[in-house]
Order: structure tokens, then C-alpha cells, then sequence
């Protein structure tokens, strides 16, 4: 068996089409991340899907001064593929998707700690302007700074401009830690929050289960914002505890009706992720949220590092396959229209 790319291809197996000289494509062969017991139909292997991309990171990386090889290594993996590519683009997006059963329909850009959160902004409503689809944007900024309502007041100016992200994420161990000081304790940065709703701007929420009790008062506290948990709650600490935290806690947020939840970067925290790796992942949150309230992002070009863009969308297309048919679109394109108002 064989990726898109031919990695892990397996002994003995050959792509079709390998000896006629014609290129393969995503829907002539079974990829080895996807591979199951019953082996995959190819109805399911070329089986359309629409889909808005709720977390990608459209990327002038000029704008970024830490994208560069002195990045410290993260729980990610090392990014020197990442930094030989460069930019990354809605150009590089479509072509992520050619090939394969996506049909992109749109997407949401989120912000990735540019030095100028506006400068950041406009690349994208450039991209946006000549984009074939559209694109919604969630900017960036230090919601402790004093300062913080003017530039909401300008990124909220941007017709794509939805909402913004902050990264929260503590960890006792460095390759896990984003930030050095939680912020949902400090006054100032609850005092920037609470700004949001006067802008009607959603807070992408990027944290990890032994955060989510604070965040739920945190929610609970502001409840004329929509909050977005980003990457599926970052389950962390793969031990039965650490299970057991992200998993009530999943609970305890899907009790705030003012909290959606995006599955994305199950790749960055399973490197050697499988369709079955994924599936309790994707069930726990649908069981918790249920479909209403849960929508499918690819983090790319981040995830890149660990399968290609066909492999992990096609990987939660197979996870829901089951579902009825308006729900798996409200999964893939109608929550995204809604929480992110395209």
C-alpha cells in the first residue's frame, strides 16, 4: 500500500497504473494511513466531498521574523520541510487538494503570531480577493494589551475579519508550552476579551484539557461571544489520566451553547496517525457536541509534516461515513458557513 506520495508503500504493492507510465491518482489507490481490515471500496476512495478548510495558515512568511531554522523545536516535529517550501498560499492551498476527492468550497485563515497582526490581514484579503472560493480570516493580537481595543477596532474594518486567536496553551513540558503565563487569570487579558462581543468577533480558544475547567468559567463568563476549541482540545497526555481530562472536559464545554469545536492537528499530536488512531478522537468530540456544533479543519501547511492534505481529509470523511448525509455536510461545509459567517 502507498500515500499519495508514495511513502510507506508497502512490500509487494505497486500503485496502479506504476507500469503503463500514466501518474497515479488519489482515486487508484488505498493509502497505508487509511488502510483497515476491510479494505477500502473505491466508492469511498473517490466519493466527492465539499469542504471549507477551517484552519489553514495562509502564509507570507516574511511576516512571521520567528519562521526560520532557530524555531525551537515543538511537540510538532522539526520544521525544516515547512521552512524550504515558504510561503503558503491559497494557491498552495487548491493545489494541496488537485488530485484528490476535495472539492474546496472555502476557507479560514488563522492568524500564526505575525509581527503586524494588520499587515498579516491584508495578505490574506489580497489572497481573498483573487481566491476562486472565499475566505474568512481570524486575526491576531495581545488581548492583555492596554492597548488592544484599537487594533480590534481595525481588524474588525476588514470585511473578512471574523474573530481572533490568541494562543493559551501551558504546559510543564517545553516542547508543549506556547506561552509562559496564563493569560485566562490575568484581569487585563479577561478585560480585552469581553471587548470581542462590542466587535462581534468569535475567540478561537487553543488550549489543553488540564485548561479546560478555567475555560468554561472563562466561557460561561462571556456568554455574547462565540468561542471556537481549536485542534480537537490538543489531547496531550496520552495516558488513561490524561484521557479521561480531555474527555470530561469536552463534556463539561459542550455544556456552553456559546462553544463549537474544530477537529484539526490530530496529525501534529499522532505522527504515525492511522484512519483508526483518529476515530476515537472524532467520536468523543461528536458524542459531546454533537454535529451541530463540530466542524473539520486540516491546519495546513503544519500538518503537511505528517500527511498529505488528500490522506487527512479523506481520513475524517471515513470517519463519518456513517452519518446521514446533511449531517456529514454540515461537518464539512454548513457549520463552517455558520460559526465563521461565510
Amino acid at each position: 500500500m502507498t500515500t499519495i506520495n508514495g511513502n510507506n508503500q508497502a512490500q509487494g504493492t505497486k500503485p496502479a497504473n506504476e507500469s503503463s507510465g500514466k501518474p497515479t491518482v488519489f482515486s487508484e489507490i488505498v493509502t497505508g494511513r487509511l488502510a483497515t481490515i476491510i479494505p477500502e471500496t473505491r466508492a469511498q476512495a473517490t466519493k466527492p466531498r465539499s469542504f471549507i478548510d477551517t484552519h489553514v495558515h495562509l502564509m507570507k512568511t516574511s511576516l512571521y521574523s520567528w519562521f526560520n531554522s532557530s524555531k525551537p523545536a515543538t511537540f510538532e516535529g522539526p520544521w525544516d520541510p515547512l521552512f524550504a517550501m515558504g510561503n503558503f498560499t491559497d494557491t498552495q492551498l487548491a493545489q494541496e487538494a488537485q488530485g484528490t476527492p476535495v472539492d474546496l468550497k472555502g476557507a479560514v485563515h488563522i492568524q500564526a503570531n505575525a509581527d503586524d497582526p494588520i499587515a498579516e490581514i491584508e495578505a490574506v484579503e489580497a489572497m481573498a480577493a483573487r481566491s476562486a472560493w472565499p475566505i474568512r480570516i481570524v486575526g491576531g493580537g495581545d488581548l492583555s494589551d492596554p492597548d488592544i481595543e484599537s487594533l480590534l477596532e481595525r481588524e474588525a474594518s476588514f470585511a473578512d475579519v471574523r474573530g481572533v486567536r490568541q494562543n493559551l496553551n501551558i504546559h510543564p513540558h517545553p516542547l508543549y508550552n506556547y506561552v509562559d503565563k496564563s493569560y485566562m487569570d490575568d484581569p487585563q487579558w479577561l478585560k480585552g476579551l469581553a471587548l470581542l462581543k462590542k466587535y462581534a468577533m468569535s475567540f478561537d480558544m487553543q488550549l489543553y484539557p488540564t485548561q479546560f475547567a478555567r475555560a468554561c468559567e472563562v466561557i460561561g463568563a462571556n456568554p455574547e461571544t462565540l468561542f471556537i476549541i481549536d485542534h480537537a482540545g490538543m489531547w496531550a497526555d496520552r495516558d488513561l489520566g490524561g484521557w479521561q481530562l480531555w474527555s470530561k472536559g469536552l463534556a463539561d464545554l459542550a455544556e456552553r451553547s456559546n462553544c463549537v469545536i474544530k477537529i484539526s492537528a490530530l496529525a501534529s499530536l499522532d505522527h504515525r496517525w492511522t484512519l483508526e488512531s483518529i476515530k476515537p478522537i472524532v467520536y468523543t468530540i461528536l458524542d459531546a457536541f454533537d454535529t451541530d456544533r463540530v466542524m473539520f479543519g486540516s491546519n495546513f501547511p503544519v500538518d503537511k509534516l505528517h500527511g498529505t492534505y488528500g490522506d487527512i481529509i479523506h481520513g475524517f470523511v471515513r470517519c463519518v461515513e456513517t452519518l446521514s448525509e446533511p449531517e456529514q455536510n454540515a461537518l464539512f461545509v454548513s457549520n463552517a458557513k455558520r460559526w465563521y459567517r461565510f
